[in-house]
C-alpha cells in the first residue's frame, strides 16, 4: 500500500506532541471457530495511546459530547487498553456490559521482545520480525523499524519501531495497520478509567453477569421495553433475555488474554 508507505516516510518528521491515528483491521475467531473482522484505533497523543473498537471508540466520543453512553453490546468487549509510557504503565480498561460501570486492571506483565534478523514486506513497507509471548499466546510481531513511534495494538510496545502487523501463532488475532491520520485535534476522547481491579475480580464479574446478566437491572428496579428493529414492543421474558446473553457469552469466549480464560457452565 504505498499511501501507507509514504505517510510512514511523512511521520519520521512529526513531533511527538502532536496526534496520530493509526486504524487497524483484526481478524479473530471465536470459540465456535468463525472468522471475524473489526476495525481498531490506536490514537496516540504524544507518550499517551488508547486502543479500542471502532465501536467503542465512536461511544467514548459521545460519552464526551453528550455525558451519556449509547447502546453496546451485551458483552464484556475484551480489547480495550491506554497506555502511558512516560511511566510505563498499560491498562486494560473494562466496561460493565450491564450499567456500564468502568474497571481497569494494571498489565504487570513484562514484554520480553526477541528481535530477529528476518524481515518481510508488509504493504510495501519494510519490516523487521519479532517475537513475545503474552496472555498464554506465542506473538509475532512485524515491524518498521525506520519509524520513531515503539507502538503497537492493545497492550504492546517496546519494539524499536511501529508495529505493522501483529498475530498469535494459532492466527485466532490477526492485527494488520490499513490507515494512518493524523489530526490538529485531541482524538484520545473519554478517557475513561474506573476502579482499578485484578484478574480474579474481573473473573468474578465475569461468572456473576454470565450467571444472571439482568441482576442490577431487576435490583435496581429498571423499567425495560424491548422492540423490533422498527420499534414496536416485543413480549419476551427475563429468562429468555438471559438465555440469549448467555448464548452470545459462550460463543464469543476465546479472549486475548488466554491464561486468564473464564470456564462457564
Amino acid at each position: 500500500m504505498k499511501v501507507l508507505l509514504f505517510i510512514l516516510l511523512l511521520i519520521s518528521n512529526i513531533l511527538a506532541a502532536q496526534n496520530i491515528t493509526f486504524i487497524y483491521e483484526l481478524t479473530f475467531r471465536t470459540e465456535k471457530k468463525d472468522v471475524k473482522q473489526e476495525y481498531y484505533y490506536l490514537d496516540v497523543l504524544g507518550k499517551q495511546s488508547v486502543f479500542r473498537s471502532e465501536k467503542a471508540r465512536e461511544a467514548d466520543s459521545l460519552m464526551q459530547k453528550n455525558g451519556y453512553w449509547n447502546s453496546r453490546k451485551p458483552i464484556f468487549e475484551d480489547i480495550y487498553s491506554f497506555k502511558n509510557l512516560i511511566n510505563n504503565k498499560v491498562y486494560k480498561s473494562v466496561t460493565h456490559p450491564s450499567m456500564y460501570d468502568l474497571y481497569y486492571i494494571n498489565i504487570n506483565d513484562q514484554l520480553n521482545w526477541k528481535v530477529l534478523s528476518d524481515t518481510m514486506k508488509v504493504d510495501s513497507v519494510q519490516c523487521q520480525k519479532a517475537t513475545t509471548q503474552y496472555g498464554g499466546r506465542n506473538w509475532i510481531a512485524w515491524f518498521d523499524p525506520t519509524s520513531p513511534i515503539q507502538e503497537g495494538p492493545y497492550i504492546f510496545y517496546g519494539l524499536p519501531g511501529l508495529i505493522i502487523k501483529l498475530s498469535d501463532e494459532q492466527k485466532d488475532f490477526d492485527f494488520n495497520l490499513i490507515k494512518i491520520k493524523k489530526s490538529g485535534k485531541n482524538n484520545m476522547f473519554y478517557l475513561r478509567k474506573g476502579k482499578e481491579i485484578t484478574w480474579d475480580a474481573y473473573k468474578k464479574l465475569q461468572i456473576d453477569y454470565y450467571n444472571d446478566p439482568l441482576a442490577e437491572i431487576k435490583i435496581k428496579n429498571i423499567k425495560t421495553k424491548i422492540g423490533d428493529v422498527n420499534g414496536n414492543p416485543v413480549n419476551i421474558s427475563f429468562k429468555e433475555i438471559t438465555e440469549s446473553i448467555q448464548k452470545q457469552i459462550k460463543g464469543g469466549n476465546n479472549p486475548i488474554e488466554f491464561d486468564k480464560v473464564v470456564k462457564y457452565p
